[in-house]
């Protein structure tokens, strides 16, 4: 594809601006060193290297030195991207070079399901394929589908124990109405983490939701992270907790708690 568009990430600014209204500074790429090769992070293997010197005369080589680079510290090789969408022709050798300097870089996701994967926590940029946006709509699409499935199918029970988890509030008394809302709000915002706790055993959901329900009561108490009952040591965190009262030389202790929070 000879056109490849490169687009902000979309975050909110303190000032509201979008698009051409966005007065938010240009982000400059630059080639940089590679800590990994000890070399400059062109992008580029040796064949396009080859191929694009070729046709523009440039040193594309890697080398890092001492002395600046011909090429890649040279105003040429300077990439401004606004906080607007920019368009690079790669019939164009120039453009073609930065556009392999964008995919090397950190600061620009090489797709949008690379952005959402978190596989570029630093990027100010994407690069769009308007395919694979359609396909991530999609597959966010199917997965609240599912979510919605698992949703429909869970007991009062289960949605007040995992809205306990996923918002930490008690819901137990809640109306099935109050108790839908939160979930349809929960597979908004995050549709995998819900999918997450709804896929787990549900004896593991309960029991995590009724320790933090305990703590929410005073029933347990906390210190730092670590978890007491009555000034003893559950667990040093909630993890370890869900643990202790698996085991079944604890079920005395977890008995008692569990019917501190039905009362």
């Amino acid at each position: 594809m000879a056109l490849v568009e490169i687009r902000p990430v979309e975050k909110v600014k303190w000032h509201g601006k979008k698009d051409n209204e966005n007065f938010t500074q240009p982000i400059l790429i630059e080639c940089l060193y590679d800590n990994l090769t000890g070399n400059y992070a062109t992008g580029l293997n040796e064949e396009d290297k080859k191929r694009l010197e070729s046709k523009t005369g440039y040193d594309l080589s890697d080398n890092y030195g001492e002395k600046p680079h011909i090429f890649w510290n040279s105003p040429a090789a300077r990439i401004k991207l606004p906080a607007m969408t920019t368009v690079f022709d790669t019939k164009k050798p120039l453009d073609e070079i930065k556009v392999f300097v964008l995919k090397a870089s950190k600061f620009v996701a090489n797709s949008l399901k690379d952005y959402h994967d978190g596989l570029y926590p630093d990027a100010t940029h994407i690069i769009y394929d308007e395919a694979e946006e359609v396909k991530v709509k999609a597959s966010k699409i199917q997965r609240k589908r599912k979510a919605t499935k698992f949703a429909m199918k869970m007991s009062n029970d289960e949605k007040v124990n995992i809205i306990q988890i996923l918002s930490d509030k008690s819901m137990r008394k809640q109306s099935q109405d109050f108790l839908d809302v939160e979930i349809d709000r929960l597979i908004e915002e995050d549709t995998l983490q819900f999918l997450d706790y709804a896929q787990k055993d549900p004896a593991e959901t309960y029991l995590r939701a009724a320790i933090l329900e305990g703590l929410h009561r005073n029933i347990l108490t906390k210190e730092g992270n670590v978890v007491l009952y009555m000034g003893d040591k559950i667990g040093h965190n909630v993890d370890e907790a869900v643990k202790y009262f698996s085991d079944p030389n604890n079920q005395a202790i977890k008995a008692a708690i569990l019917e501190k929070l039905t009362n």
